[in-house]
């Protein structure tokens, strides 16, 4: 899993995930934002498009949760969007889609973010 960055301009960043979503490619105690970011990542505004992922397993699904929790305690956002119907189908039946900030596009997540931040 990579990460190319969309576009940043000061209130959000949004990055694409590329290839699978799974933690196998990397060891539990790394964290691969916090590893290309910084550790302050988690209190910022962040939206991830999934378009590029080709591939979810259990550990990918356990990883968009700790990225959720990190954020929520950091005072941050993360929002991902943009997923293959296959990604979307999984996280539905896991009623993940309830729990994750989980949006169609990077327009409709853009506004999420910047909505939630000024609550």
């Amino acid at each position: 899993m990579r990460f190319e960055t969309i576009s940043n301009d000061g209130d959000v960043t949004s990055l694409t995930a590329c290839g699978q979503i799974t933690q196998s490619a990397f060891d539990h105690e790394e964290e691969p934002l916090a590893e290309q970011f910084g550790e302050g990542v988690y209190t910022t505004r962040v939206l991830l498009g999934l378009q590029g992922a080709d591939y979810m397993d259990s550990r990918g699904v356990g990883w968009l949760l700790k990225c959720h929790r990190r954020f929520r305690r950091a005072g941050g956002i993360f929002v991902i969007h943009s997923m293959p119907p296959v990604i979307r189908d999984v996280l539905k039946v896991l009623h993940l889609d309830t729990i994750l900030n989980v949006e169609n596009d990077e327009q409709a997540a853009r506004e999420r973010a910047l909505a939630t931040a000024n609550e």
